[in-house]
């Protein structure tokens, strides 16, 4: 259920990441939003006394500190940036590679010409183009009508995703591990599965490191879509 001012009746905006103050866009009253997202009124002006007040029910979105919300005439837009230890482990490993190869043929790497260096370029582009893709990117995943629309911005990586939310009957939390190094160290990460219903399983999005990020996705989009908590779950009343 949408959140609304008590003075006013217009929908309260999602709480921006890092404040615990919000202010509504019809009559500018001030809330304080509490940890669990229920809020009262701090100031602003006081409304006619001829209008009667809308009482205020709901509660503000509580996105994590590395997350934006936009609701606009029932569309949502969630984005989120994602600096990841994974493109720096893969930047480290492709530079370790370079540097062994240089110290054990230095023969070779001075008789380099403009032919070789420029092809030495290139791999290390291809190789690096995709880890500074993963760390300085924004992930948007849009609800728009009967479509769920997940793009990466600015660094084009692949086409976006597109899923007609109509086809899909839950989502959850999908745990699993990376491992590198020939064993020496193991990354624990999250994906957000969406479980269709003739039963088939899509990753809609992965690589998360803090499993309460990809909690809050999950349980924002679930309500919205007014989807189930994984495959066995109840269905959930929308916050729209």
């Amino acid at each position: 259920m949408q959140a609304r001012c008590e003075q006013c009746g217009t929908p309260l905006p999602g709480l921006a990441p890092g404040h615990v103050l919000l202010t509504c866009r019809g009559c500018d009253v001030t809330y304080h939003v509490r940890n669990d997202g229920s809020f009262r009124r701090v100031g602003g002006p006081v409304g006619s006394t001829e209008a009667r007040p809308v009482v205020a029910r709901g509660s503000v979105s509580v996105a994590p500190p590395n997350f934006l919300v936009e609701r606009d005439d029932g569309a949502l837009r969630i984005g989120w940036t994602a600096p990841s230890f994974d493109a720096m482990y893969a930047v480290l490993g492709i530079l370790l590679v370079a540097v062994l190869y240089a110290v054990r043929f230095p023969g070779q790497v001075a008789g380099f010409g403009v032919l070789e260096w420029s092809c030495v370029g290139g791999v290390l582009l291809m190789g690096l183009y995709p880890a500074l893709a993963l760390a300085l990117n924004l992930t948007w995943v849009e609800v728009k009508g009967d479509t769920l629309r997940i793009t990466s911005k600015p660094l084009p990586v692949s086409s976006a995703s597109v899923v007609d939310v109509r086809t899909l009957d839950s989502l959850s939390v999908h745990a699993f591990t990376r491992k590198g190094g020939k064993g020496l160290y193991v990354l624990r990460r999250f994906a957000l599965h969406a479980r269709t219903r003739d039963g088939r399983t899509l990753t809609l999005v992965t690589g998360f490191e803090n499993e309460g990020d990809v909690a809050w996705l999950a349980d924002t989009l679930r309500r919205h879509l007014r989807l189930k908590d994984g495959p066995w779950g109840e269905a959930v009343t929308s916050d729209d």
